[in-house]
């Protein structure tokens, strides 16, 4: 083997190296920027989460008909049921949780169903996992009928929301 050909291979063994390190840098980056990119979609998700949080309230299948922010509890549970038994609304929202607390006046604790209704203090509408993460919430007035006040009554609530985790 003479010297040109060594000089060759070695040339040949150089831009194979320079090479794989390039492909090894690349590979980094790509690495990173995807774990950046799960992060954004994560905040995303989020902030749409809260915003639903806000807005939920004043959607027709739960706002109670005079009131900005108010809930329609009997709505709500009718609804409940609904997604228990057809499953017609399980999708509807993206979300992982969606749960609604009654916070004032304090009630016997328990889930909300219509055989306890008003005596209880919350209403999981959405919980699609054991692992979503920590859910917004947001302030509303909880209005139904009472038999034993004779008319209308609205209590202080909070609706919860959790955004759908990242698969």
């Amino acid at each position: 083997m003479d010297k040109g050909q060594t000089k060759i291979q070695e040339m040949a063994f150089v831009l194979i190296a320079i090479i794989i390190f390039f492909a090894m840098v690349a590979l980094v980056y790509f690495s990173i920027r995807l774990s950046s990119l799960r992060e954004d979609v994560t905040i995303q998700r989020e902030q749409d989460a809260k915003e639903t949080a806000r807005k939920l309230a004043d959607i027709p299948e739960f706002s109670w008909a005079d009131c900005s922010n108010c809930i329609d509890m009997d709505k709500v549970i009718m609804l409940k049921e609904r997604i228990g038994e057809r499953g017609t609304y399980k999708n509807f929202w993206d979300l992982d949780y969606l749960a609604i607390e009654r916070i004032y006046p304090n009630r016997t604790t328990g889930e909300c169903t219509s055989s306890n209704y008003p005596d209880c203090t919350t209403l999981v509408l959405i919980n699609n996992t054991n692992n979503y993460g920590s859910p917004v919430s947001a302030f509303v007035a909880l209005c139904g009928f009472d038999a034993a006040y004779s008319g209308i009554k609205c209590e202080l609530g909070k609706i919860y929301a959790s955004a759908r985790a990242i698969e």
